[in-house]
Parts: structure tokens; C-alpha cells; sequence
């Protein structure tokens, strides 16, 4: 039999809250195959989340979710809060102004963390909330983040992300090509989530595109980007509105970050 290793046993159970937190409510059946467990394995450790107070079921389905008991999981996550203080309301006006919603995320060790988000308002059903964590290499806030790290940092980045071993983080088709993507990105000030993670994610549904939020130092802060739906017309014609809203509103919460700092 073999031994108990209570590190497995942790990263286990943090990928089934995780699981449930993105993409809530959910079943044990979609359990399993998200997060890749034996269903006993994965019944195990719902059990143990539900008995503890972060998840619950959801009554008469047989479906779950988490609980606001969650939340105090995330208080380390308060060093974050200017950021959100300053950028949802300029998110906010960018989105009456074209009409898309937008995803503010920043990066976080091996990941993007969705720090704030509007797309509710697309009408559809869609995973990723506040605090979802989405990967570095497929979505167009985690390409365009690392394409303005200092290069230390961004070789830091992608040995976490490598560490990880993500689905979308080590596939070698978006690995492959990183090096000339990211020089691109920089060249042109924004970046596209790649159409196999939104076909896999979103049934591509919708396309994203990203900018960086940078100080005027030059230093990458957050990510911000704009979700739109396939089904709206020419992608060549939105970005003629889209992107000069999305990259104003980027130079905006950068200058507000700055002046906040001094």
C-alpha cells in the first residue's frame, strides 16, 4: 500500500476547490474529468471540503459549489486591492463606451488571476470570476503580461508555469512558438488567447483580446482585456473600436497606479 503524502493530498484538494469556484455549480462527473482524479478520490476530498465549511451542495441538484467561507482564503490577496479600487470603474466606463465586457488580471506565481471582470454581462454562461486563476501561455492577458516582464522575470515566470505543468502551459504547440509570439506582442501592444483554449474553454464562443498595464517606469502591472463574441462581425473591424478604448483606458490605470505610489 502505498505511503500517505500529505503534499499530494493538499494539491489535491485545493485542485477540486479550485475546480468548483471556476466553474460552479458542478457535478462530481464533471469533477473527475477536470480535475483528472478517480471519482472516489475526487468524492473523497468533496466529502472533506463540505464537512469543512467551502463547499456546499446546491439544493435538490447534485451539483456544488463554494461557500463565502472561501473568501478567507483569499485575504492575502488585499496587497491587490488599489489595483481594483482604481481600475473597476475605468473598466466599467470602457465597457459603456464599446459595449464588451473585460477581464482585469494580474499574474500570480504560475497563473493570471481574474481580479475583477464584467463579462457577466455578455448574457452567457461563461467559467472565470473573480480570483479564477487561467493560464499564462493560452490567454491573451497572460501573453501580453509576460511579454513586458524584464526578461529575469519572465524566464522566472516560465520556469513556475514549466513546474506547474498546466494543460495549456506546456502544450507544445503554444511552447513551441512563445519566443517569436511574445516579440510580436511587443511589437504591436497586444496579444490574442489562442483559438484552441477558447474552443476548448468556450466552444469559441468568444475571442479576447489583451493590453498591458504598465507605469510610466515602464514596469508591467496588470493586464487588461476585452471579451467579444464570435457571432458580432469582422474581428478586423471591432479591434478599430475595441483597441483604442482598451489601451486608454490601460494608459489611465497605470497613471493612477503611479501617482497612488508616490
Amino acid at each position: 500500500m502505498p505511503s500517505y503524502d500529505p503534499v499530494r493530498a493538499i494539491q489535491r484538494g485545493l485542485a477540486v476547490l479550485r475546480a468548483i469556484s471556476e466553474h460552479g455549480p458542478i457535478t462530481i462527473v464533471d469533477l473527475v474529468k477536470r480535475c483528472g482524479l478517480p471519482q472516489p478520490t475526487t468524492v473523497r476530498l468533496l466529502e472533506t471540503l463540505v464537512a469543512e465549511g467551502y463547499v456546499y451542495r446546491q439544493q435538490g441538484e447534485a451539483a456544488y459549489r463554494v461557500t463565502g467561507r472561501t473568501l478567507a482564503l483569499s485575504r492575502g490577496f488585499d496587497s491587490k486591492s488599489y489595483l481594483l479600487e482604481v481600475a473597476a470603474p475605468i473598466v466599467d466606463q470602457m465597457h459603456v463606451k464599446i459595449g464588451w465586457p473585460s477581464n482585469l488580471a494580474v499574474f500570480d506565481r504560475d497563473a493570471m488571476m481574474i481580479l475583477y471582470s464584467n463579462r457577466a454581462s455578455l448574457g452567457l454562461s461563461l467559467p472565470g470570476r473573480a480570483g479564477a486563476r487561467i493560464p499564462l501561455l493560452a490567454t491573451g492577458v497572460g501573453l501580453v503580461t509576460l511579454a513586458h516582464m524584464p526578461e529575469d522575470e519572465r524566464n522566472a515566470a516560465l520556469a513556475q508555469v514549466a513546474a506547474a505543468g498546466g494543460r495549456w502551459d506546456t502544450h507544445p504547440r503554444i511552447a513551441s512558438g512563445l519566443k517569436e509570439k511574445l516579440k510580436e506582442i511587443q511589437r504591436d501592444g497586444h496579444a490574442f488567447a489562442d483559438e484552441e483554449y477558447l474552443e476548448a474553454v468556450y466552444q469559441s464562443r468568444i475571442w479576447a483580446v489583451a493590453v498591458a498595464i504598465m507605469t510610466p517606469a515602464g514596469k508591467v502591472q496588470a493586464a487588461l482585456s476585452s471579451l467579444v463574441l464570435s457571432m458580432a462581425g469582422e474581428r478586423k473591424r471591432l479591434l478599430h473600436t475595441i483597441l483604442p478604448s482598451l489601451r486608454a483606458a490601460a494608459v489611465k490605470i497605470g497613471a493612477l497606479l503611479a501617482a497612488g505610489s508616490q
